[in-house]
């Protein structure tokens, strides 16, 4: 499997958890297109946040070239000891200070953590839980920095698991009458952050010129 896909220099990237250790020597790029797990953590969520981009401003994302790489490049088994956590570290460390990139979206606690090292920044939570993520979702929008690498935080294997009914109301919170529902819920906060924070950069899918 390659290290990464897309173009580290978008302004937006992908950092998923590890290769799926079964897979891992089959699959070609991180969060490969062929396997489930992209479509429940990333597709789920991106179909929602390209609807709302098109109905509301008529914009569509560049998907095409989000840079996708994993916070480790090797299978992760639990508990990942000290010595896994600093190589994964030092690793995206060196990527995010040579392109800082302004959207970075986390899958998981793993890589929601090591990225967060990789950037400087202590540790906001050690259990993986989406309640917690959740919280952090949101905290970390209210405080956007148009200087500094941003990072959000959202769900890996919770949401296609057993337990995936908890995973949405966890993450989402308060949501009045309305079933939470976690895919629509992060979809239309990020096409509304997209669009308040970065309209003027080079993201977007250019629109045909009408002759």
């Amino acid at each position: 499997m390659k290290d990464s896909t897309g173009d580290p220099k978008f302004p937006i990237w992908l950092i998923g958890d590890s290769p799926p250790e079964a897979w891992a020597d089959k699959l070609d790029t991180p969060l490969d297109p062929r396997h489930p797990t992209r479509h429940s953590i990333w597709t789920s969520v991106a179909d929602p946040m390209q609807d709302r981009l098109y109905r509301k401003r008529k914009l569509r994302l560049d998907t095409s070239r989000l840079y996708i790489r994993n916070a480790s490049d090797k299978p992760l088994k639990e508990p990942i000891d000290g010595e896994q956590i600093r190589s994964m570290q030092e690793k995206l460390k060196g990527l995010l200070e040579r392109y800082r990139p302004i959207l970075v979206l986390t899958f998981g606690v793993n890589a929601f953590m090591i990225t967060q090292l990789a950037c400087g920044e202590t540790i906001s939570i050690k259990a993986a839980t989406a309640e917690l993520l959740g919280a952090q979702f949101r905290s970390r929008i209210e405080s956007w920095d148009n200087h500094k690498v941003n990072i959000l935080p959202l769900l890996h294997a919770s949401i296609a698991r057993r337990m995936f009914l908890q995973a949405h109301k966890y993450f989402v919170g308060a949501a009045g009458k309305m079933l939470p529902n976690y895919f629509d819920y992060v979809g239309i906060k990020l096409a509304d952050l997209l669009v308040a924070k970065l309209s003027d950069k080079p993201i977007w899918i250019d629109k045909p010129r009408i002759v």
